[in-house]
């Protein structure tokens, strides 16, 4: 239905509804005005053109056909009030209105005039009524008020159409704009070489470019963006908490610059990143309260530098030899004392020349130290605290899977170790219990302390190990695995039958990664599995009463495996 349709049916059915309102009350008050023939006629020819006004597609008829169906209306309600002793001069307003509303002033007039015509008419014929001119007054003055009136609101309301349609033709070029630049960005962020995150003015990411996808090897269609690379203070340093990483702290509204942080991605490689936040100029209210998080992938800078340093170190080395030898000899001679005072003159020259030369091969010989990446030292570690952080790491990951997570530690669990390579063994178990876990299920994370025949008696555990033990369990209500798989679960490369009927992804070395770890810190690893109820990973180290540092030193001196490796 059109809008002039709609208009049309709108103002004609209001006035049929009034007429048929009318005609009830006159046949409960005034049953004799029903046989008078002129209002007969007038309320048919109201029901005739509200017919032919719901039959007719206006959409097809030109505007000023329309004008015939009020000019009739007014014709019609003239005709009902002709010889009555009621007066119906007030449904003159419905058609004067419509008039006046749509249609020039011309046609309002006219319709006025037509009006005051058949009051004159009327009255003419009634001269005994002392009442009928001032009946034409009022009656013309007052239709003639509400149609100044309509026409006056309906001016402004077409004004107020045209300025609305102005409006939205500029706000939808606005957004057609809009939308055309920020696909361009879009194909920008997209074709560079630099991770980009647009985040939003309440924190939402509102565009993760492929580069970034990549660095963080984020989960593919995961609304949560969980990444699986693990990012650290420093290159085989501490885990960032949730609250530290760069993207939690762009998300909550602070800027920084050249943040430096380490990737441990899912391959098992180092990558150094540069990253910074800025917020975004406001654009004539675009982009309002946007920011941007920028990550430089610096791995290559760094490796230049660390062999810059290298090389420094190495010349300034090899430069320490020869002169060692000439200050040794410049020495002698100055104490011999057969050397004559010109020669002693020369040598005392030869010998400041070689200090000097010393201090310039020291000094950089201590820069290539300073600069060179250190092996981690072997420190106590607070297990519970440790296995906490991985907890708190995956907790999201686990929350977009409808997991949950629940943790448990005992006060004072402590080991001595690789801080870094035991946040890989809780990583694989954690990582792995939450992949085959499906949705509503639950995982169990413990740690506590076990002593003598209480650690020894768990299965698989060596009946020789005694003393305090620290001991972390997960246990989860996943898929499981049958006996034979749980055989082979520590094989390079071997997947549980589950594992392979499930569309999960994985390589089958994680768990041959964590038993290396764990053995190369004095400790054991135990996995119990039953199909369809679950599995129970189970890792028994010496705590730190019991540790052998020498021992743990020479096991633990490797290169790390990987961070987030699949069973």
């Amino acid at each position: 239905m059109g809008t002039r349709t709609h208009s049309i049916w709108l103002s004609q059915l209001l006035l049929a509804i009034v007429v048929v309102i009318v005609v009830l009350l006159v046949q409960a008050l005034s049953p004799a005005t029903l046989d008078l023939w002129t209002f007969t006629i007038g309320v048919s020819m109201v029901v005739v053109l509200t017919a032919v006004a719901l039959a007719i597609p206006w959409n097809r008829v030109a505007p000023m056909w329309v004008l015939a169906i009020p000019a009739l209306d007014a014709l019609a309600v003239g005709v009902m009030t002709r010889d009555t002793t009621i007066d119906f001069a007030f449904l003159w307003v419905f058609p004067v209105s419509w008039i006046a509303m749509h249609f020039p002033m011309w046609a309002t007039g006219t319709t006025l005039v037509g009006i005051a015509t058949m009051v004159i008419l009327e009255e003419a014929q009634h001269p005994e009524n002392a009442n009928g001119t001032m009946r034409l007054i009022i009656v013309t003055l007052s239709l003639t008020f509400i149609a100044i009136s309509m026409q006056s609101t309906s001016r402004q309301t077409r004004a107020f159409k045209r300025l609305l349609r102005r409006e939205a033709s500029k706000l939808n070029e606005t957004l057609s704009r809009a939308k055309r630049q920020e696909r361009e960005v879009s194909r920008v962020l997209g074709s560079i070489d630099v991770g980009v995150v647009r985040i939003s003015s309440d924190g939402g990411l509102l565009e993760v470019n492929k580069t970034y996808h990549d660095l963080y090897d984020i989960v593919p269609n995961d609304l949560a963006f969980t990444a699986r690379s693990v990012e650290y203070d420093d290159y085989q340093g501490s885990p960032l908490g949730l609250s530290e990483r760069p993207l939690a702290r762009a998300r909550g509204g602070q800027q920084f610059q050249d943040v430096r942080t380490w990737l441990f991605t899912s391959d098992g490689t180092w990558r150094a990143l540069s990253l910074s936040a800025m917020k975004l100029p406001d654009d004539h209210g675009l982009a309002v309260g946007e920011s941007l998080l920028v990550a430089h992938d610096i791995s290559a800078m760094m490796t230049a530098e660390k062999g810059r340093e290298s090389i420094a170190a190495r010349v300034s080395h090899e430069l320490r030899n020869p002169l060692t030898t000439i200050l040794g000899y410049s020495d002698l001679l100055l104490d011999d004392p057969a050397v004559d005072a010109r020669v002693r003159e020369r040598v005392e020259a030869i010998n400041a020349g070689a200090e000097r030369m010393m201090v310039l091969a020291n000094q950089i010989l201590d820069a290539g130290r300073q600069g060179r990446l250190a092996e981690a030292p072997l420190t106590r570690v607070d297990l519970g605290r440790l296995v906490a952080e991985s907890v708190e790491s995956f907790t999201p990951t686990a929350q977009v899977g409808g997991v949950t997570l629940v943790f448990a530690a005992a006060d004072d669990v402590s080991v001595l170790g690789d801080a870094f390579r035991l946040r890989q063994v809780s990583d694989n178990l954690l990582s792995n219990a939450i992949k085959y876990t499906p949705k509503g299920g639950r995982i169990i994370i413990d740690v506590h302390r076990a002593w003598g025949a209480d650690a020894a008696a768990a299965p698989g555990a060596d009946p020789e190990v005694h003393g305090d033990r620290a001991v972390l369990q997960i246990s989860d209500t996943g898929v499981g695995m049958e006996p034979q798989d749980v055989a082979r679960i520590f094989e390079p490369y071997f997947r549980a039958a589950s594992a392979e009927q499930s569309d999960i992804v994985g390589t089958g070395l994680g768990m041959g990664i964590v038993k290396s770890l764990v053995e190369r810190h004095s400790g054991t690893i135990t996995v119990e599995s039953t199909l369809g109820a679950g599995t129970t990973a189970t890792v028994d180290l010496p705590a730190e009463s019991a540790a052998a540092e020498s021992s743990v030193a020479s096991a633990v001196d490797g290169r790390p495996g990987k961070a987030t490796a699949d069973a």
